[in-house]
């Protein structure tokens, strides 16, 4: 074998270490392992940060000595809590109450871009907030109620300047699906005729059956969950759920609110609100629907089109004239003007409140703001519902809300905490809860229109909060008159832009296994259920992911001489099962050593995998002749646990030297007419030897303290070989290994007779080479023995770490 790879032998550029300081090994760029004073060429590490390996001068403590005393334990507490409150940021009263931050340089300037931005943004939420509450199966009252208070909260604790928070299509319909079918006596008919004042109301004759007590009680269960999230820096828990799952998700959705409200737009009643159940519902009472709702439905949602194409056309307002900037202001405030459009054809028309009204109508809304009380009361036997659909509710609001402030924190240049926007969502919901408010989150459609009208601060969300609470106190009359169509076609029109179709085509070019996610999803929500659909596709995700992680991926390295460096040989990579690959893996090899490099987690997930494969190595790659080598390239494993290093030890023992049972093709089988055939045949193999390259910090430890490194061949202590740190260097080295290795071939401990006793000096056996074998002294500490072969003595040592 050629060790040096056609490279030029290493005559320059070597440093006395031993004379260095830790800081000028460093800066030449010294690896040490195990008092090995060697060099280290950058390049041997493939672009990895040199500290992440191990130095010589640097320990790695077994035990941790501060643990032996309650002094130490105290010390260690206290640190882990200042850590823990410096990280969620509960020591900063300025990351906790972020206006401190930007309220000293509050100007004028400001204050009027964020007085036009939040009335802009007030004359979409207030039809909306209707529109959404009689999405949510409550009074159109209660969309208001949900649509100010959250403001102002999230105006003193929110981080992004940008989001605008109240009710949304997607909270609107988990609170409706969460609580529309309790209590019991709605369940097989949610528009019975009986009323039940604590669970459902009448709203003109058709009964809205989500119970108002659970549904603010919820608001404030939410918020308590997501505050304590925020308070244990649990925000990370939403990176689990994949974008196929949500993307599934929020389709299904748009899809069941889309044909939910097609009911107003007809003007039907009794129709059930779970998608399944819906459309035979629709077809059904098809013949019942009235014509005035329909044309008022259809004109209000061609209009809305038509207003959303005029903001889009003059979305870019730098340099637009008078007449332009109303045209956006118009598209902006589309709902606003549809709404008001639609309530004055239906005055226009005469309905009136008694008799056969040519329009379905909201009807009468309560006038003034809703008095603060306690969210808990009226609950009945309803409190374990409310805990249980919070859950779903906390976990979505925020994942709805940190989505939206991400996207428009990175669109216009600042930094977000998503910590700390959990902890305001959360108190946005709890205080909002004693308004009787439902759950509340991050509107895209708001924000959207917040940042294209050049808000300054989250103070905005106070003008919009207080046009809320003018329209609450002065203008309720007039809600009368506001047609169901008009409100159905807003929330039609706003949830149409929930599906992207290019999306899920490019899932499926992609990543076949996602497009299944994503079907499981949408399909899932569509006809079960909103929160039984997610769960069930963050169940398939985890399935697929730790299906996917049990065929770790393992690649072949081959030098590029002319840049020093390992890459990775694209022929002969593999994330597949071993049965195909182990042929072509070792073939085609120059000398008698294979390159590998696992990458990931070497956990319980992938151990199958990784030892089958070095099976298959073995069974291909082991010599009659000479002694072979692996190396591992580590520098890709990011953790390592301990069944991990039951599957490296197995590893070892496969690649050992001695007698190997293997399954080989019987000659003469397996022609054109016949079937091939297998036969177990027992073969003296020289072993392999593993060594180990570019170990990381964090796995150098755990694999020391199992003692997996160094042994004596000589008592069968086939173990790895570490103290060549890089891949080059272990090549320098290998030669001189082999050779050593073979002088001591066969060894005694491979006669099974003789291998109990083999443990004290003195000792005599006869080896598998018909030789006598004398244990001639100890090591010191106990670390081996020493053995002489009769009449050759043979002194040899291998390092022992």
């Amino acid at each position: 074998m050629d060790a040096s790879h056609g490279r030029a032998p290493r005559s320059n550029g070597i440093v006395e270490v031993a004379s260095l300081t830790k800081e000028e090994k460093k800066n030449h760029g010294i690896l040490l392992l195990e008092g090995l004073d060697v060099s280290t060429s950058s390049t041997d590490f493939q672009g990895e940060e040199d500290d992440r390996f191990v130095d010589d001068d640097e320990d790695i403590d077994d035990d941790d000595s501060t643990g032996c005393c309650a002094g130490g334990v105290a010390s260690q507490l206290k640190k882990s809590t200042k850590g823990f409150l410096e990280v969620t940021g509960l020591m900063d009263i300025r990351r906790l109450v972020p206006i401190i931050t930007w309220l000293p340089s509050y100007n004028k300037e400001k204050f009027i871009g964020d007085m036009v931005a939040g009335l802009t943004v007030g004359l979409m939420v207030i039809p909306q907030g209707m529109a959404y509450a009689n999405l949510a199966g409550l009074p159109p009252a209660f969309g208001l109620y949900s649509s100010f208070m959250g403001c102002i909260v999230y105006a003193v604790f929110g981080t992004a300047k940008d989001v605008s928070v109240g009710p949304t299509a997607l909270m609107s319909l988990i609170v409706s699906e969460s609580f529309s079918e309790l209590p019991e006596p709605h369940f097989d008919n949610p528009c019975s005729a009986v009323v039940d004042e604590n669970f459902c109301c009448d709203d003109g004759g058709e009964f809205l059956c989500t119970p108002v007590p659970l549904a603010v009680a919820a608001t404030l269960i939410s918020g308590l969950y997501q505050i304590g999230m925020g308070v244990l820096n649990f925000g990370f828990i939403v990176d689990y759920i994949g974008f196929p799952v949500l993307n599934g998700f929020t389709t299904a959705a748009a899809v069941t609110i889309f044909t939910s409200q097609i009911r107003h737009i007809l003007g039907l009643q009794n129709i059930d609100r779970h998608w399944v159940k819906t459309v035979p519902d629709l077809i059904t009472n098809l013949g019942d629907s009235r014509w005035q709702d329909a044309v008022m439905g259809l004109s209000c949602m061609a209009l809305t089109y038509y207003l959303e194409r005029l903001k889009v056309k003059y979305n870019d307002r730098r340099g637009l004239s008078r007449k332009d900037y109303t045209l956006w202001l118009c598209g902006t405030a589309r709902n606003a003007i549809v709404v008001i459009l639609a309530a004055i054809v239906a005055r226009i028309v005469g309905a009136t409140s008694a008799g056969d009204e040519a329009f379905r109508l909201v009807g009468d809304v309560p006038a003034g703001l809703p008095k603060p009380s306690n969210p808990l009361t009226g609950l009945g036997d309803g409190m374990s519902e409310v805990i249980t659909a919070s859950i779903a509710i906390s976990l979505l609001g925020y994942l709805e809300s940190i989505a939206i402030g991400k996207a428009f924190a990175h669109k216009n240049g600042y930094e977000l905490d998503p910590t700390q926007e959990m902890r305001a969502i959360g108190l946005g919901n709890v205080v909002s809860s004693f308004f009787q408010s439902y759950a509340i989150t991050g509107s895209f459609s708001r924000t959207a229109v917040n940042a294209a009208s050049n808000v300054q601060t989250a103070f905005g969300g106070v003008f919009t909060a207080l046009l809320v609470i003018v329209s609450l106190e002065a203008v309720t009359a007039a809600f009368f008159w506001i047609p169901k169509a008009a409100l159905g076609a807003i929330i039609m029109m706003s949830v149409v832009h929930m599906v992207d179709v290019d999306q899920v085509r490019r899932i499926g070019k992609v990543q076949p296994q996602d497009l299944l996610i994503w079907f499981t999803s949408f399909l899932a929500c569509l006809l079960w259920s909103l929160e039984f659909g997610i769960l069930l596709a963050i169940g398939v995700s985890a399935i697929l992911m730790l299906y996917n992680s049990s065929a770790q991926k393992m690649v072949r390295l081959k030098r590029n001489d002319a840049l020093g460096v390992w890459r990775e040989d694209l022929k002969y990579t593999t994330s597949g099962l071993p049965s195909r690959w182990g042929p072509e893996f070792v073939k085609d090899l120059s000398d008698r050593a294979l390159v590998i490099k696992c990458m990931g987690f070497f956990d319980f997930a992938m151990t199958n995998s990784f030892r089958d494969r070095m099976t298959t190595i073995s069974h291909y790659f082991q010599s009659e002749s000479e002694v072979r080598a692996v190396v591992i390239d580590m520098s890709a494993i990011t953790s390592i646990d301990y069944t991990g290093i039951l599957a490296l030890e197995y590893a070892l023992d496969t690649l050992k030297p001695g007698i190997h049972k293997i399954r080989t093709p019987v000659e003469g089988t397996g022609g054109a007419n016949g079937k091939k055939k297998f036969e177990t045949v027992s073969r003296q193999y020289m072993g392999v030897r593993v060594y180990a390259a570019n170990i990381p910090k964090a796995i150098l430890a755990p694999l020391r303290k199992a003692g997996l490194f160094g042994g004596d061949v000589r008592l069968g202590e086939w173990k790895l070989q570490h103290q060549h740190s890089t891949i080059d260097r272990c090549f320098d080295a290998m030669n001189d290994d082999f050779t050593r290795v073979a002088a001591l071939y066969p060894f005694p401990w491979q006669s099974p007779k003789d291998k109990a006793v083999l443990t004290t000096e003195g000792t005599t056996c006869v080896g598998q080479d018909g030789a006598q074998w004398t244990c001639t002294a100890t090591k010191p500490k106990g670390k081996g023995l020493q053995w002489a072969r009769s009449p050759e003595s043979v002194s040899f040592k291998l390092s022992v770490l």
